[in-house]
Formats: structure tokens, C-alpha cells, sequence
């Protein structure tokens, strides 16, 4: 009996020790959490078993109260560590904290330091003697227990059952996926449990304990549960944080497709309640049967469901997962379910935004062939949708335009970045239609899988623009030449004329005259302004240009007052056309003054708290008409509000695409106050250096 226990003790303890290595090296991709737990419970039980055996072989009284204090050591912290592990393994993280596990281990730690006194002799509370076994030829030593000793059986059982209890709560959950598991470790516990309930009730004449051996048997059903059942591969801790916490719906089959486990998400999928949908096939309690049949058997990648809630209509989108084994045998799927209502909805706005638009919005493949036309190909060029659908973008386009918009579409495939191309493109009715189309690549979008082309139709824009042009050109060419030659004959009148009433008059003919021509040149410079490729905004020195403008203004006009209030320097970020406005407003508050001694005051002023350059133009003048603030202010003229002029409608444009502001300011009296505002600038470096060397040779 003796030789008989030492051996299954001795075999139990490598068994153990083994559990602990298969654990901690084989299945190191098992949870961590569950992982070490159960491989600190192994290595405990495997010191527990072996120092037992080696202390009943121990030879001398010395050598077995040296095995005796080990195989308290496992003995002691065994109960602790199965506790723990099933905490662990049931996900409770609420009670499972660092501070709860080492509350834990204070018990065991204590009755390792009495089990040591003990056997010193300064204390009996846990162990009050020894006494000598002799079976045979075999002679063991066998403790005598003190008070406390009960108090440890009792503490250890109810570790023991609670832990028992734990780990049986989780059968009844009806989670299948982690149930065979949960069956092996139940079995594994309850023989080591068997035996302590063999020695507590029973204790056999020769005291040898049960619980050592037994726990070589819970070793191989372990081993057995870690190669079968892959003991730990799905544990509760999954369901803790995964099931309940993930946004999307999570349900679990088995290899019947009969539902396991669900989370809270994964409710909309059934037509039951969760308690009447776990067990039962997952055709015969959700929304959809037969869908969810081709689903499980491959032929669908998704399944789509449209589903009524409380008078909200939503919408999900369900996929399927075989859960395989290491044969190929599947063990059940994993169904994710996905509310995508929300998609939805954008997706029928952007897709109503998109048909609804006059636009022509196209998807190209990398070959250039339509994969998708909007409604609106019908109205732009006269043809349905499915006929542009699978056919060449560029199969329309005008032969002279054919190169150009190729090797665009050839750039927009290498970038990411929108291209845009102007051309023309053929109507069903025959004519020639002119598009302006911005192209985007998102071939690499999943979504799209494509070039996304936008298309305006800007025929009849071009059109105006070019009649627009040529009435402009024509206009001004007959203006000038007509003025220039009533200017002439004004000349010859003057040279001729001695009345001075007479004289009057010419000086009226020659000045409207002038009037005019100035007029048509301003026209001039809008045309260009509008039509110039200069937009982007560059750094400009603005006071140069001011004192360049005023310094001509008083050679022409030496009796007007001219205040000025420049600094040496003051940068605006602007277009290259910002002198013409400045210079135009300067002119315009000379040219419309009506005082015997016009006075006029320009001010330069850096607000670097609002980033801005404030240039301000007063005059003593009529000021500026209700009216034409009113046609200015509102970007519109009608036959009772309109500008007198042109020159403030180009300096409103002109101001406009260099991202400044103009306002008017009525003065007390008369007069008004221009006020132009731009951004500010730094002065380029080339600048600061041209202006130090200029300052270096000055100095010499």
C-alpha cells in the first residue's frame, strides 16, 4: 500500500509539473489570464505530490520533516490557487483584483510559517507533535494536529466549493463553445475533491493521504482535455470582454447551428426572447430563415435584413464564420451582425443627391469604361444612362480634344489628387456640348472601386463668354478710334473759336470725350482682370505703390492737398492686380470731387492682432450715392441702383479674388472713407536682402 502510494505520488507530481510546462510553452497563445492562473495551480500540486512521496521514502526523521514542511507549501496554497483560476476562468475581473489576490494568499503564507514553527517546537497552534508509523518495513512520520489546524479545513473546503460552484454555474449558461471545457476541468477537480472528502471523513489506520495521487489523475484528464478539447481555446473571459462589451451582434453555433450564446446586439436577429432562441436552430427563430440557410452553407457572402422596431425601420447586415477544427471538421460559426441603418441612410442621401443632380456624375474603371452613369446623361447629352453604362468615356469626345482629355485621365489614374479637363463632347442631336468635368481616383476605395467624374454641362456659359468678348473687344476698339476722332475735330473747334460761350461748349465735348475713352480703357482692364490667369496670391509691397500713384497725382494736379500717413513698408498677401485697386480708388476720389481745393488722405495701417493691412482713402468730396453703395454692397445693378461708373466694380472684383474687403464710411460733412482690408504678409527674403545691400550703399 505504501510503495503503491509513493509511486502515484511521485507520478502525479510529474504529471503536474508537466501540466504546468504544457501550459506555460505548448499553449502560450491561450489567454493570459486564464494561462498562468491554471499553470500556478499545476506547479503548487505538483510540489504537493512529489514532496509527499519523497517524505513517506524519507529514510531519516530529519530528512521526512523536511519533505513534510514542502508538501505543506503545496498543500497550502493549492485551495488558493484553485480558487483563483476559477475566478479567472468565469471572467469575474471585479473580484479578481491584485489587492483581492493577495488577501488570499495570506492565509496560506500563514500556515506555512506555523507548519515551520511547528516542526521547530515554539508553537502548537497548527502542529503539536509527531509520531513515528511503522507499516511493514516502512516507517513514516505522522503529525498531530493543534486548534487551528480545523480552522484551516474549514477555510479550504469553502475555497474549494466555491470555486466547484463557480466553475458549475457556467453549464448552465447553455454556452455550448466553452462547456466541454469547462466539463474537464469540473472532473479534474472533483478527484483531488473526492479524496480530501476520503481523508476528512475516513482516515484509513495507516493516516497515508488520497489527495497526492489523485491529483496524477486530474493531471492526465487535463492533458487529455488540452489535446482533445484544446481545453482553454474559448473560455467565459471571451464572452466578458468580447461578447458584451463589442458594438456589433455576436452569435455563437454549435456544429447544428442551434444557438449557444448571444450578446446584447445580436437581439434583433430574432423573432424570440434570448432564452427561447438559446438552444434552437438559428433558421427557426430569426428573421429571414431561408436567407440565414444559404448564409451557413456558403452560397452568400451576407445576408441583408430589413427589420421593423418600434415603428423604426433598420437595417442590418449579418456574415457568417466557420469555427474549424484541426481537421477540418467545423465545429459551429460565429454570426456578426451589423447595423447599418445609419450607412444606409447616407447612402440614399448621397445616391438622391446624386440623381437628382444636373450634373453628369460617371465611374470609370481603370480601362476609362463607364461602370455607372447618373440620370442626369439624359438631359446632358440626350442619352439614357444604360447606354453609356460599360462603354468608353472616351468614345464621345471631340477628335481635337481626344489627346488632351486621354492624358488626363492618364494623370488622374496616377494620383490621387482631382484633375479637371474642359472639352467637348457629342449630343445624340448631333451638336457639339462643352463639359467642364473634375475627376477623382478611388480605385483604391472599396467602395467605389473607380474614377469618379463630375461633368457640367457650360456650353451656353462659354458661349456668352465669347460673345461677351467680342462685343467687349468691338465696343471698345469703335469707342476709342470714334473718340479719338471727335477729340481731333475738338482741337480744330478750339484753335478756330474766339466766343467764349462757344469755347464752353468745346471744353464740355472734350471733356466727355475723355471721359469716354478713360472709360473704355477701365473696360480694358476688367476684361483683363477677369480673364487673366494671375490668381494666385503672392506677397506685394502696397506703400511703393501708393507713393508711386500719389507722386503722379500731384505732378497733374498740383493744387490738390494730398495727406499721406505710409509707413516705410507694409506687405499684403494679394494677387499681382492689387495695385490697379488701390490706384482706381485713389482716382476715383480726384476724379468725382467737386471742391475748389480738393483734399484727399491715404492711410496704410498693420493691425497684426486681426493679421490685416487697413487701407483707408478720404476725400472732402460729394461722397458716394446711396444708390451706388447700395448696387456695390449688393453685387447687383437695377435701373434704380447702379454705380456710375466702373472703376469701384473693378476694385470690388479685383479685391474679391485677392480674399480682401472693401467698405464705405459716410465722414461728418462731406466726403467718404474708403476702407480696404487685406491679410498680411511677410516680406520675402529676396526683398530683405535686395533692401540691405541697397541700405550698404547708401551708407558708403
Amino acid at each position: 500500500m505504501i510503495r503503491t502510494t509513493i509511486g502515484l505520488s511521485l507520478v502525479a507530481g510529474a504529471l503536474c509539473a508537466s501540466v504546468t510546462v504544457v501550459v506555460l510553452l505548448r499553449y502560450n497563445f491561450y489567454s493570459r489570464r486564464v494561462r498562468v492562473p491554471f499553470a500556478v495551480l499545476s506547479l503548487v500540486c505538483a510540489v504537493w505530490a512529489t514532496a509527499y512521496g519523497f517524505k513517506l521514502m524519507a529514510p531519516t526523521r530529519t530528512g521526512s520533516l523536511l519533505w513534510y514542511q514542502l508538501t505543506w507549501v503545496g498543500a497550502a496554497f493549492a485551495p488558493t490557487a484553485w480558487f483563483v483560476f476559477a475566478l479567472a476562468y468565469a471572467g469575474d475581473r471585479t473580484t479578481l483584483t491584485r489587492r483581492n489576490i493577495a488577501a488570499l494568499c495570506v492565509e496560506p503564507v500563514l500556515v506555512v510559517l506555523l507548519v515551520v514553527t511547528g516542526v521547530a517546537g515554539t508553537n502548537d497552534l497548527f502542529v503539536a507533535g509527531f509520531d513515528h508509523v511503522t507499516v511493514g518495513s516502512w516507517s513514516y512520520v505522522v503529525a498531530a494536529q493543534g486548534p487551528l489546524y480545523d480552522v484551516h479545513l474549514l477555510y479550504v473546503t469553502t475555497l474549494a466549493l466555491v470555486g466547484a460552484v463557480v466553475m458549475g454555474r457556467l453549464l448552465v449558461r447553455g454556452d455550448g463553445t466553452y462547456r466541454r471545457g469547462t466539463l474537464v476541468l469540473l472532473a479534474a477537480a472533483a478527484l483531488p475533491l473526492l479524496g480530501f472528502a476520503v481523508d476528512l471523513l475516513g482516515r484509513s489506520p495507516t493516516e497515508l493521504q488520497s489527495v497526492p495521487p489523485a491529483l496524477g489523475l486530474s493531471a492526465l484528464v487535463v492533458l487529455f482535455g488540452l489535446q482533445s478539447d484544446e481545453l482553454f481555446d474559448v473560455t467565459p473571459v471571451a464572452r466578458d470582454l468580447v461578447l458584451t462589451e463589442i458594438r456589433d451582434g455576436i452569435v455563437v453555433l454549435d456544429d447544428r447551428a442551434r444557438v449557444v450564446e448571444l450578446n446584447p446586439a445580436a437581439r434583433p436577429l430574432f423573432t424570440v426572447p434570448r432564452s427561447s432562441a438559446v438552444g434552437s436552430h438559428v433558421a427557426d427563430v430569426c428573421h429571414n430563415s431561408l436567407g440565414m440557410y444559404a448564409l451557413l452553407d456558403g452560397d452568400r457572402d451576407r445576408l441583408d435584413l430589413k427589420i421593423e422596431d418600434d415603428d423604426e425601420r433598420r437595417y442590418y447586415e449579418a456574415t457568417a464564420t466557420p469555427i474549424g477544427g484541426t481537421e477540418g471538421h467545423d465545429r459551429g460559426w460565429t454570426v456578426v451582425l451589423r447595423d447599418t441603418t445609419e450607412r444606409r441612410r447616407t447612402e440614399a442621401k448621397f445616391r438622391a443627391l446624386i440623381e437628382n443632380s444636373r450634373d453628369l456624375i460617371t465611374v470609370l474603371d481603370a480601362e476609362g469604361t463607364r461602370t455607372y452613369a447618373s440620370p442626369s446623361s439624359e438631359q446632358v447629352l440626350g442619352v439614357p444612362r444604360e447606354r453609356l453604362e460599360g462603354n468608353g468615356a472616351l468614345d464621345r469626345i471631340h477628335p481635337d480634344d481626344y489627346e488632351a482629355v486621354a492624358s488626363t485621365f492618364e494623370e488622374g489614374i496616377a494620383t490621387s489628387d482631382a484633375v479637371r479637363a474642359e472639352f467637348r463632347t457629342k449630343h445624340a442631336d448631333g451638336t457639339w456640348r462643352t463639359l467642364d468635368a473634375v475627376a477623382v481616383n478611388l480605385l483604391d476605395d472599396p467602395a467605389v472601386g473607380g474614377v469618379v467624374v463630375n461633368s457640367r454641362d457650360v456650353t451656353e456659359r462659354r458661349r456668352y463668354e465669347q460673345r461677351l468678348r467680342v462685343l467687349n473687344r468691338i465696343l471698345r476698339h469703335d469707342l476709342r478710334n470714334d473718340m479719338n476722332v471727335i477729340l481731333g475735330h475738338t482741337e480744330l473747334l478750339a484753335d478756330r473759336l474766339d466766343d467764349p460761350d462757344e469755347m464752353a461748349h468745346v471744353e464740355t465735348i472734350r471733356r466727355k470725350a475723355r471721359s469716354l475713352v478713360s472709360l473704355g480703357e477701365r473696360a480694358r482692364q476688367i476684361d483683363k482682370t477677369l480673364h487673366s490667369d494671375e490668381r494666385e496670391r503672392v506677397p506685394v509691397e502696397i506703400t511703393d505703390l501708393l507713393r508711386d500713384r500719389l507722386a503722379a497725382v500731384r505732378d497733374e494736379n498740383p493744387s490738390i492737398v494730398l495727406d499721406t500717413y505710409l509707413p516705410e513698408e507694409a506687405w499684403v498677401l494679394a494677387t499681382n492686380q492689387v495695385g490697379t485697386a488701390v490706384t482706381n480708388v485713389v482716382d476715383n476720389a480726384l476724379e468725382h470731387n467737386d471742391r475748389v481745393l480738393p483734399r484727399v488722405g491715404v492711410s496704410v495701417t498693420t493691425r497684426p492682432a486681426d493679421d490685416e493691412v487697413e487701407v483707408r482713402v478720404v476725400d472732402n468730396g460729394p461722397g458716394i450715392p446711396p444708390s451706388e453703395l447700395a448696387a456695390l454692397e449688393s453685387g447687383t445693378e437695377t435701373q434704380l441702383q447702379h454705380a456710375s461708373g466702373l472703376g469701384l466694380w473693378l476694385v470690388k472684383w479685383i479685391l474679391s479674388v485677392s480674399n480682401g474687403s472693401i467698405s464705405f464710411e459716410e465722414r461728418d460733412g462731406r466726403g467718404t472713407a474708403v476702407v480696404m482690408r487685406f491679410e498680411c504678409a511677410s516680406a520675402p527674403a529676396d526683398s530683405a536682402r535686395d533692401g540691405d545691400e541697397e541700405l550698404a550703399r547708401s551708407d558708403d
